[in-house]
């Protein structure tokens, strides 16, 4: 009789289970109009033949110089005011000759979905550069709108033949991932059969922003004493946990700024008008930061920066084309980097070329040459950063259709997941969550991180090993909103 009985309640169980399943596999978007579009993909997508996919981005226009994505468009017709920002597209897709797209605005989209032969604001044409006379884009498109709204991208493969293709989409205006907030976003189901995670405090305090240039705040680990203490890009603190360090890119003053802990004695080191990232050195010295070196906006290049505080000289460590996010090795002197298209890198401030740390690996089998091929990609990398100790590396990357926290040692071996899917709420109820923004404790043994898990974004602490997951400064998040938009922002630091 018992085992019945327990048979009739697992069986409860997966019903209710498979029926909330349902609705969730139900609500997934396919990107076939503007009702049902995709998120702009950050890695390669493959389009079937004959089939058109609806892909979105989130424009906001703004008459203010406040920062938006490390990068800018190119140079094309504007569409509507001047003073706002383009948007830009591009398509590449090796030459294949089947592939358009079109872009629509917000009234254009909901016009396509009673007509589908009304006319898109714009379509992606070859980009061909005027030095070299070669096609540097399959497609592109770039241009301004007068209103903020959620744009649409429609990518059509006339051909009978699935062809993949790499899209990007970029902008000071543009935002790829609208913030969940926008509307009312009911806490996320969590069936019985998931074990939940405990809320907790920790030891030392966080500085931490809202969004990038937005309030800067400070706050103890147990969710005492919440300080606004400025506005700003990227805050980190020093080594002593006495001050702060931002950047800011306001009309006025645009540089990295320095205050203390508590907001007073602000001012400014460097002035220089698009910086990002900046961070003290542990000797307490120097300060490292990211600056924007683009003369063309074809060519986007971000370069390393290094200030003396004492002083104020500038030097410029070499590293590649992309150098987002510095961090600094125990030693003063080696700095570790992302750059999106290549991996997490290292360079030294005594000079010598920026090295590999973790990059592209291994093979796939390529069907058409019937043979291995080596895997020249990998997924995105975001917001690396280098434990105290020195002997790791946290980041987070993009897994599929979500983002997960890693960590690898600082020669780029042992690379291990700190954050992973629940199999029932990823698996069974098709629901994705994402984790980033890593930063790490004052001992290296620990890992604050930002997880959408309940809905909204909200703090995280796991263990540097991916045990002890459990959600800190609930109290904060209650009333202070974090807008999060994968755009490499180093959201938090810890500190004693």
């Amino acid at each position: 009789m018992k085992a019945l009985s327990r048979s009739i309640i697992l069986l409860f169980i997966l019903m209710v289970t498979l029926s909330i399943a349902s609705t969730a596999f139900a609500a997934t978007p396919t990107g076939t109009s503007p009702n049902d579009a995709l998120m702009v993909p950050t890695g390669t997508q493959t389009i079937a033949s004959n089939t058109t996919l609806w892909f979105y981005f989130d424009y906001a226009v703004s008459n203010s110089s406040g920062p938006g994505r490390p990068s800018g468009g190119p140079g094309g017709a504007p569409v509507g005011s001047k003073s706002n920002a383009k948007a830009t597209v591009t398509v590449d897709a090796n030459g294949a000759k089947d592939l358009q797209f079109a872009v629509y605005t917000p009234d254009q989209a909901k016009s396509w979905l009673s007509d589908v032969k009304t006319e898109p604001v714009g379509r992606g044409t070859p980009y061909v550069d005027a030095l070299t006379d070669s096609v540097t884009h399959d497609l592109y498109w770039a241009g301004a709108f007068n209103t903020s709204g959620i744009y649409m991208i429609a990518v059509t493969n006339s051909s009978s033949k699935a062809i993949s293709f790499r899209m990007t989409v970029t902008g000071e205006s543009v935002s790829l991932y609208p913030a969940a907030t926008a509307t009312p976003t009911e806490k996320l189901y969590v069936p019985i059969t998931v074990t939940p995670i405990s809320t907790t405090t920790f030891q030392g305090k966080i500085v931490f922003e809202t969004a990038t240039g937005g309030e800067i705040y400070t706050v103890n680990g147990d969710g005492t004493n919440l300080t606004k203490v400025s506005h700003g890009i990227d805050p980190s603190w020093s080594p002593d946990g006495k001050q702060i360090v931002f950047a800011r890119w306001d009309n006025t003053a645009p540089g990295i700024y320095i205050a203390n802990a508590d907001g007073s004695n602000e001012r400014i080191i460097f002035t220089t008008p698009r910086a990002r990232w900046p961070r003290f050195s542990p000797d307490g010295k120097s300060i490292v930061f990211s600056q924007d070196k683009t003369k063309d906006d074809r060519n986007i290049i971000w370069k390393l920066g290094l200030v003396e505080i004492a002083t104020g000289k500038l030097s410029e460590p070499q590293c590649s084309q992309l150098c987002f996010v510095p961090s600094w090795q125990t030693d003063s002197t080696t700095i570790v980097y992302t750059d999106p298209g290549v991996g997490i890198m290292s360079t030294s401030i005594n000079g010598g070329s920026a090295l590999l740390v973790l990059g592209p690996s291994g093979k796939y089998w390529d069907s058409t040459k019937n043979a291995a091929m080596p895997i020249l990609y990998m997924p995105p990398i975001q917001d690396s950063e280098v434990s105290p100790a020195g002997n790791q590396i946290a980041f987070a990357q993009q897994a599929h259709d979500r983002w997960e926290v890693n960590v690898v040692n600082a020669d780029g071996s042992n690379r291990a997941a700190v954050t992973s899917p629940d199999p029932v709420t990823s698996f069974l109820l098709d629901t994705v969550v994402h984790n980033v923004a890593p930063t790490w404790s004052s001992d290296s043994k620990q890992i604050l991180f930002l997880s959408d898990r309940n809905g909204k974004w909200e703090i995280f602490v796991a263990a540097a090993d991916g045990t002890n997951v459990r959600q800190v400064l609930k109290n904060v998040t209650d009333i202070v909103s974090i807008k999060f938009t994968y755009e490499n922002e180093r959201m938090m630091d810890w500190t004693n």
